[in-house]
């Protein structure tokens, strides 16, 4: 079979996997119905209160995808309400509403708080922000994010199907979200992507040769290609937010997801599969299996479990976080090495950062530099005498000394670490109850999700 000919048998498959795919995302006309009645409901209800409800994010704009149950719902306020004012009345204001319709809520924080209720299967935030030309906070572009989509898509609605088959494509390969526990790309982002290149297959072959700092300017708002990189300097993609040339609209992605999803483009081109959009579930793995494949690794598996009150997810991923990174350089800072490391949180009361090391154990020597031989005099003497005792010598070009470790063994190190918290997150640092755990104490987890987590993280040989 010739090139040309194998490659239109690809594309044919490709064409009857995605319409497939789409059966199976796109909601349908009563999912449609009985969404947008329950937004007249609220909006109703929200303009007695006399403001302006606007009606955002993907089932505003058409791009939404079947049981993807989000309604976002913004409350708008006039320009010259103060910023107090605006967070009181629109934390009153949804109070009152959800109260009314006897929808549980709590209050939830983005650049100010709002709130978030659950109607059956329904995730309904309302959101007060500015009904302004100028931005005065962030969420205030989101209402402007949404008619720009909606202009684009009135052009050519074909790109509906082909932004669901991104978001879809995106949730299979773990990168789909820009909260902090994903750290990956939004909604607004998949449609700004799809926007750009004209079509799925078009977004999935360009990502596929993306490299770090890519950069996307979507209404050419930037005349200088090259100023774009410079004003953005060290994000690892960037996207011209078309509402707001100052903005990088994939600031949220991390490094981790963006090759993740490289990655996920460039397999998927080569051979295309209904795996990528719906992955099989991953199981929760044997206790005894896992015991065995921990052990033949040779690593030693240690872990830092915090027990909590509730705390905001965001809040909460990004301290847990901050933590590991912190307790990670402490780690390495004592010689230890961390080969992997994780979070898992059950987002109640029990968050676990577990560290996989692979050095552990340490002898009870140390080698200490010291200074240069030809640096100033005093330098040298006053190493000398400090370290006398361990009888400093010469290697090379300066003075060395053999001292003693303060810990030979991880497990020494990790009370300092709890007493101290350097550099733990706020909410972390100041909990009473966080120990030390092993991996016998982790294998007795009654969380399945827990143990997928370790499943996948302590990779067999």
């Amino acid at each position: 079979m010739q090139n040309k000919d194998r490659r239109h048998l690809v594309d044919l498959e490709m064409e009857k996997l995605l319409k497939e795919i789409l059966k199976e995302i796109t909601p349908t006309e009563e999912e449609h119905l009985e969404e947008h009645k329950l937004v007249e409901d609220i909006s109703k209800r929200l303009r007695k209160c006399d403001v302006t409800p606007i009606l955002v994010g993907s089932l505003a704009k058409g791009t939404d995808i079947r049981n993807n149950k989000d309604i976002d719902i913004f409350i708008m306020f006039p320009e010259d309400t103060s910023r107090e004012e605006l967070e009181k009345r629109g934390l009153e204001i949804g109070k009152k509403v959800f109260s009314e319709m006897k929808i549980p809520y709590e209050i939830d924080y983005a650049e100010h708080p709002y709130i978030c209720g659950t109607f059956g299967k329904h995730i309904i935030e309302i959101v007060p922000c500015y009904d302004t030309k100028e931005v005065k906070s962030a969420v205030d572009r989101t209402p402007y994010h949404t008619h720009y989509v909606k202009k684009k898509l009135s052009r050519d609605p074909s790109m509906r199907d082909d932004i669901r088959l991104l978001k879809q494509f995106m949730k299979g390969a773990g990168v789909y979200g820009a909260e902090e526990k994903v750290r990956g790309f939004s909604g607004y982002l998949a449609e700004l992507l799809v926007i750009n290149y004209g079509s799925f297959e078009k977004v999935l072959k360009a990502a596929a040769d993306w490299r770090f700092g890519q950069a996307l300017d979507p209404e050419n708002l930037w005349k200088d290609a090259d100023a774009v990189g410079y004003f953005f300097k060290g994000a690892d993609l960037i996207i011209v937010d078309p509402v707001d040339k100052d903005r990088n609209a994939a600031a949220a992605v991390s490094k981790q997801k963006l090759s993740e999803y490289i990655i996920a483009a460039r397999e998927f081109i080569i051979e295309p599969d209904k795996r990528f959009f719906f992955p099989d579930e991953r199981t929760a793995p044997d206790r005894k299996a896992l015991k065995k494949k921990m052990e033949e690794r040779g690593t030693k598996l240690i872990g830092l479990e915090f027990t909590h009150q509730v705390i905001n997810p965001n809040m909460l991923y990004s301290q847990l976080r901050k933590t590991q990174d912190a307790v990670s350089k402490k780690i390495e800072e004592q010689n230890f090495k961390v080969l992997k490391s994780d979070i898992w949180t059950d987002e109640e009361n029990i968050s676990v950062i577990i560290f996989d090391l692979e050095i552990f154990s340490l002898p009870q020597v140390r080698q200490h530099m010291g200074p240069p031989i030809d640096q100033a005099l005093k330098e040298q003497e006053k190493f000398l005498e400090k370290y006398k005792k361990y009888l400093p010598y010469i290697k090379e070009d300066r003075w060395v000394a053999d001292i003693k470790r303060n810990y030979t063994e991880i497990e020494q190190l990790f009370p300092e670490i709890i007493k101290n918290r350097s550099g733990f997150g706020k909410n972390l640092r100041e909990l009473k109850d966080v120990k030390m755990v092993s991996s016998e104490d982790l294998l007795k987890t009654k969380s399945s999700e827990l143990l997928k987590m370790l499943d996948s993280l302590i990779t067999p040989l």
